[in-house]
């Protein structure tokens, strides 16, 4: 009986990793260009400041970022973001996140949708890697 439980148990293990934590619907398709500031918290988005990429390279990054973001389980950062981003598109729509970068590869990056702040997002290690170039070479 113990070991059809780890059978099972198994499976699901293997489902999971093959399907990831979760996804996500971030729009990545007719990004014009990204506004980037370094925070003031969760209340509003700072105006002072602002880095814009609009390279198709620095886009790329940012397309990556919400392509690979995984959704974390668990309850949001409670301490405030880094840096607040503004996506805006060919259509003039915005999105808006909230981003907090780690170096520590043993510790998680994320973004939370700022319209949706009670569920986080995990960002790869990569993905970290490139947002922090991309961001050091911006300011």
């Amino acid at each position: 009986m113990k070991q059809r439980h780890m059978s099972v148990l198994g499976y699901i293990i293997l489902a999971l990793t093959l399907t990831g934590c979760g996804s996500n619907d971030f729009r990545t398709d007719g990004i014009e260009e990204v506004r980037v500031s370094k925070s003031d918290g969760f209340s509003s988005f700072q105006e002072r400041d602002v880095v814009t990429f609009d390279e198709s390279e620095s886009i790329r990054v940012f397309e990556d970022m919400l392509r690979e973001a995984d959704e974390l389980p668990g309850v949001a950062n409670s301490v405030g973001p880094e840096y607040d981003i503004e996506v805006h598109f060919e259509d003039g729509e915005t999105d808006r996140y909230y981003l907090w970068l780690n170096d520590d590869p043993k510790s998680v990056s994320s973004l939370y949708d700022a319209d949706d702040t009670n569920i986080g997002y995990r960002l790869p290690a990569d993905v970290t890697e490139e947002l922090i170039d991309l961001l050091e070479s911006g300011d």
